[in-house]
C-alpha cells in the first residue's frame, strides 16, 4: 500500500528530471565554453558535420563574441541578415550564394535560446534536410522535442544522433530518460550506465539509472545507487525515501524503519513520513513505538489531517494496541481543531472500536447512544448497534432478554446491509449469527450475498462448508417432515 505511492513519486521525479535536464541544456547554450567548442568545428569530421565556407567561419567568429556577451538577439541579428546577404544580394553584381546547413543550424540554436520552438525546430529541419547525416542536428531537434515533452519525437532523434557517432553523456542520459518514459526500463538502464560512465559525477545519471533499475525490480541495485547519492547529499530527503521504497520491496523493513527514523532525527521528516514509520512500527509488533511516531505527526501538522489520525487509530486497535489507540484518540481531542459533524462520528466510531477491544461494555453503549441520537439513519451507526446488540445477546442469561437482542441485531443488520458502504459486513455478520442459532438454512443467503459483495478464499471456504450444513438441515427437515405426514396417516386409520 506505501509502496505504491512510493513508487508513483519516482514516476513523477522522473519528469521532474526531463525538465532540469532541459534547463541544463538551454544554460548551455548561453555559455562561452558552448561558443568555443562550436565554432570553428565545422568540415572536421565531413561525415556528419557540413562544410563551411571562409565568409561563413568570419561570422561564427563573430558570433563567438556575442554569444560570449550572451548577446543573442544581436547574434540572430547577425546571422540572419548575413543569410539574407548571401543568397539575395543587395549588390546585383553579386552572385546569389548557398548558405551551408550549419549556419541554418546555428540559427535553430539561437531560436531554441529564446523558446521559439516552431522557428527552432523548422531550421533544424532544414538543416538535416540540406545535410542529412547532420548529427548535432539530430541531437539538438532531440534537446527541442523534449523542451515541448514530445517524448516519442525526441527519442527517434537522440537515437539517430547515437547512430551517427553521438556519444555524450547528455545524450545518452535523455535516451535513457526517453526509454524511462516509454516503460522501457532496460534500454533505460543500459543508457544511463553510459552516461555514468562518461560523467560519473552527475546527479542525473544515477537517479535515473536507479529509477530504471526499480522499473525492473532490481531493488538491491537500486537501493546500493541511492546510497551512494545520500552519501553525496545527505539533506536530500527524497533520496532516502526512494531508498526506503527499494528497501520495503524487499521486505527489508528495519532498514526502512532506520531510514526514516534518520529524517526524523534531522527534523526532515514530514508527517506522511511518520505516518509511514508508525505502520512499519505496527508491523513489527511494536505499539510504543508506533504510537510516538503517530502523535509526532499529528503534533506536525498544521491543520489535523482527521482521516489519517483515525487511521492510525484504527490500526492501532487493529493490530492489539487499544490501550495505545485510545491514547492517540485522546490526542486527536486535544489537538483543538474543530471537527465538522461527520468527523466527529467517525471520531466517535473509532472510539467506539477501541472501548469495544477494552469490553468496555459499558462504554460502548454510552457511545452508541449517542451516535444513534444524532445520527439514526447513519450505517455505520446502524451497523455497530446491531454488532453491539449481537455480542450483548450471547452473554445474556435470560432467555426472554436475549431473545428481544437478538431481534435487535438483526433489525439493525438489514437496516445496515440498505447501504452499500456496510452492505457486506451487515450480511456477513447476519448470516454468522444465524449459523451460531443453528439456522444454516436462514443463513446460506446473507452469506452468499456477503461473498459476491467481496470475494475471499477464506470466505468462500466458510460459504461451502454453510451451504454443506445447510443441505444436510433440510434433508433431515424433509425426512421429520415426511415422517409426521405419515404418522397423521396412520393414526387417521384407526
Amino acid at each position: 500500500m506505501h509502496l505504491s505511492t512510493l513508487l508513483l513519486a519516482f514516476v513523477v521525479s522522473s519528469l521532474a528530471l526531463a525538465q532540469d535536464l532541459t534547463s541544463v541544456i538551454k544554460a548551455q547554450l548561453q555559455t562561452p565554453q558552448f561558443a568555443k567548442e562550436f565554432v570553428g568545428s565545422y568540415g572536421i569530421l565531413s561525415d556528419i558535420e557540413p562544410q563551411v565556407s571562409d565568409a561563413e567561419q568570419k561570422v561564427l567568429t563573430r558570433l563567438q563574441v556575442l554569444f560570449s556577451e550572451t548577446k543573442f538577439k544581436d547574434a540572430e541579428n547577425l546571422l540572419i541578415a548575413f543569410i539574407k546577404e548571401t543568397e539575395s544580394p543587395t549588390d546585383p553584381e553579386k552572385t546569389p550564394g548557398v548558405i551551408s546547413p550549419a549556419m541554418v543550424f546555428v540559427l535553430g540554436n539561437l531560436y531554441f535560446q529564446a523558446e521559439r520552438y516552431d522557428e527552432a525546430k523548422r531550421a533544424f529541419d532544414e538543416a538535416i534536410k540540406r545535410f542529412p547525416r547532420f548529427r548535432r542536428a539530430f541531437t539538438n531537434l532531440g534537446y527541442l522535442y523534449i523542451a515541448q515533452s514530445k517524448v516519442d519525437d525526441a527519442l527517434k532523434a537522440f537515437q539517430k544522433s547515437v547512430t551517427l557517432g553521438e556519444n555524450s553523456p547528455r545524450v545518452m542520459g535523455m535516451l535513457g530518460y526517453c526509454y524511462l518514459s516509454k516503460q522501457n526500463p532496460l534500454a533505460a538502464e543500459n543508457a544511463y550506465r553510459q552516461a555514468y560512465l562518461v560523467d560519473p559525477e552527475s546527479r542525473d545519471w544515477k537517479l535515473g539509472m536507479a529509477q530504471a533499475l526499480l522499473q525492473q525490480e532490481k531493488n538491491a541495485e537500486a537501493a546500493s545507487i541511492f546510497g551512494v547519492l545520500i552519501k553525496e547529499n545527505q539533506q536530500d530527503k527524497q533520496l532516502w525515501m526512494r531508498q526506503t521504497g527499494a528497501y520495503l520491496a524487499m521486505d527489508r523493513k528495519d532498514e526502512a524503519i532506520l531510514n526514516l527514523e534518520t529524517l526524523r532525527l534531522m527534523k526532515l521528516a514530514d508527517e506522511g513520513n511518520l505516518n509511514l514509520l508508525g505502520n512499519l512500527y505496527l508491523d513489527q509488533g511494536q505499539g510504543k513505538s508506533a504510537l510516538a511516531a503517530y502523535s509526532e505527526a499529528i503534533a506536525l501538522s498544521p491543520a489535523l489531517n482527521l482521516t489519517q489520525a483515525l487511521k492510525s487509530a484504527k490500526i492501532l486497535n487493529d493490530y492489539g494496541f487499544p490501550d495505545d489507540s485510545a491514547a492517540l484518540i485522546n490526542k486527536i481531542r486535544s489537538n483543538g481543531s474543530k471537527l465538522s459533524p461527520e468527523e466527529l462520528i467517525q471520531l466517535q466510531l473509532t472510539d467506539l472500536k477501541v472501548a469495544r477491544s477494552l469490553n468496555q461494555t459499558a462504554r460502548v453503549g454510552d457511545i452508541l447512544a449517542s451516535l444513534i441520537k444524532d445520527s439514526p439513519t447513519n450505517a455505520d451507526v446502524l451497523l455497530e448497534m446491531a454488532k453491539h446488540y449481537d455480542l450483548t445477546s450471547r452473554d445474556e442469561p435470560d432467555d426472554e432478554k436475549r431473545k428481544q437482542l437478538s431481534g435487535e441485531a438483526k433489525t439493525h443488520y438489514n437496516l445496515a446491509m440498505k447501504s452499500q458502504a456496510t452492505a457486506y459486513q451487515a450480511n456477513l455478520s447476519l448470516g454468522q449469527m444465524l449459523v451460531r442459532e443453528s439456522r444454516t438454512i436462514d443463513a446460506v443467503p446473507y452469506l452468499e450475498k456477503a461473498l459476491a459483495l467481496k470475494k475471499s478464499e477464506s470466505l468462500e471456504q466458510y460459504v461451502s462448508r454453510v451451504q454443506r450444513a445447510a443441505a444436510r438441515e433440510k434433508v433431515r427437515k424433509d425426512r421429520e417432515e415426511a415422517d409426521r405426514e405419515e404418522a397423521e396417516k396412520e393414526a387417521k386409520k384407526k
